[in-house]
């Protein structure tokens, strides 16, 4: 009971295929698209809660509510989870009807009158005084752990007036603070708002949650606000796609993109595969790497069935390079390439084809006019060059530097004599 008593689930028995005097010891946990967690987290989250049950109950089964949109979030987590329990995986609005949805050994997991158990119940933004969007914000700091402003916008798809408001709103009730992040200020959440973040998410009391809840890999300043600008992005070059959700750093198999959005456009579901490269690695590495994690994708875009656009972003050197790591592409697979300097353009994409701007880039670049300054510089005319003093060359010592084998056996045979007397 102690142990139930760190979970946030609903307890929901059903009869065995319609006995009466049998039923299965059924928890539901919920989750959604929403909650700003990959489906390789929310996936650790219920092999978390498995594992408390295992160690409480005798015979139990967890069904698990998914609320998303498509299909592939909802297929991932099919894929993803252990199933370390008889687990239903269903989507919002369906229930399991008896045994045969916790197949293959959920038939055999019943009992006569399970204990009604001791547990919490699910987590309720309202009683805890806060709106569903500072929610949404405080759970984006969660994994992000410190962040500035217009990168929890992007990721939120709220505008930055709002989140501005939503932060102040945080930090009143000190859940977050300022910190000094790089060159610039931004927030950091604190212990409390972790706390809160992780029972929103139903995360039992007591575990370890750190390695499976931020971003995966360590990246520069630069290379990280580029990531997590990437929804932002996507939508002021695209306006035609919707974005439903993206993560930055989220595990996918054997890969981790840089940001990976999942969205909506042409009437099928669609993923924006984003890699970040800063041009400090060699084009022998970049070829390496890059043929990898694209034949990751190709492999990705046939199993899931669901067409996936591979965007790298870089320096114009980086993307001209580019095409050299490109294997032979796949027609579910477009790939792009774009300035990193360059916020909110993208080339048009083509499935099974390369594309790049860089030529459009240079000439919008070059054509466009410079930013006129808020001073006239002829008020201000340059410092006079004062040319400094040279200053007279260094003496040579006179010291010995016993570069003759005679000198050194001189002063050996005088120590030795001083030793002597």
């Amino acid at each position: 009971m102690e142990i139930l008593s760190r979970l946030a689930l609903e307890w929901k028995p059903i009869h065995l295929l319609g006995r009466v005097d049998v039923k299965l010891d059924i928890f539901k946990h919920s989750l959604s698209d929403a909650d700003g967690l990959p489906p390789y987290t929310q996936a650790r989250i219920i092999d978390l809660i498995s594992n408390q049950l295992i160690k409480a109950r005798t015979n139990p089964c967890l069904w698990v509510s998914v609320d998303a949109p498509g299909h592939w979030y909802y297929r991932e987590l099919q894929r993803l989870v252990k199933h370390r329990i008889p687990t239903a995986i269903l989507p919002a609005g369906q229930a399991p009807r008896d045994g045969w949805d916790f197949v293959p050994q959920g038939l055999s997991c019943y009992e006569r009158d399970p204990v009604y158990p001791g547990v919490e119940r699910p987590f309720d933004a309202g009683e805890k005084g806060l709106k569903a969007s500072a929610l949404r914000i405080l759970r984006i700091l969660a994994r992000l752990k410190t962040a500035h402003t217009p990168e929890i916008t992007s990721l939120a798809g709220f505008s930055e007036t709002y989140v501005r408001s939503l932060l102040k709103e945080l930090q009143a009730r000190r859940l977050i603070e300022w910190k000094r992040i790089g060159k610039y200020d931004g927030w950091e959440i604190r212990t409390k708002g972790l706390r809160l973040a992780h029972r929103s998410w139903g995360v039992p009391k007591g575990v370890h949650f750190a390695p499976y809840r931020g971003e995966f890999r360590y990246a520069g300043e630069r290379h990280r606000r580029v990531s997590r600008m990437w929804p932002a992005w996507l939508e002021s070059a695209y306006p035609f796609v919707e974005i439903w959700e993206s993560w930055t750093e989220a595990p996918v198999c054997d890969g981790i993109p840089d940001a990976l959005a999942w969205g909506y456009a042409d009437k099928r579901e669609i993923l924006f595969w984003l890699e970040v490269d800063s041009g400090h690695s060699s084009r022998k590495v970049m070829k390496e790497n890059y043929t990898r994690r694209l034949r990751l994708a190709y492999s990705h875009a046939r199993e899931w069935g669901i067409p996936i656009v591979f965007c790298i972003l870089g320096p114009p050197w980086v993307v001209e390079c580019f095409p050299y790591c490109i294997p032979p592409l796949d027609p579910k697979v477009a790939v792009i390439g774009h300035d990193w300097r360059e916020f909110g353009r993208l080339p048009v994409y083509e499935f099974g084809r390369w594309l790049c701007d860089l030529e459009a880039t240079r000439r919008w670049r070059n054509s466009r006019p410079g930013k006129a300054l808020p001073f006239d510089p002829i008020q201000y005319p340059p410092k006079p060059k004062v040319e400094k003093a040279s200053k007279p060359p260094k003496p040579k010592s006179n010291k010995p530097r016993y570069s003759n084998p005679s000198a050194y056996d001189n002063v050996r045979s005088w120590r030795r004599d001083r030793s002597e007397e």
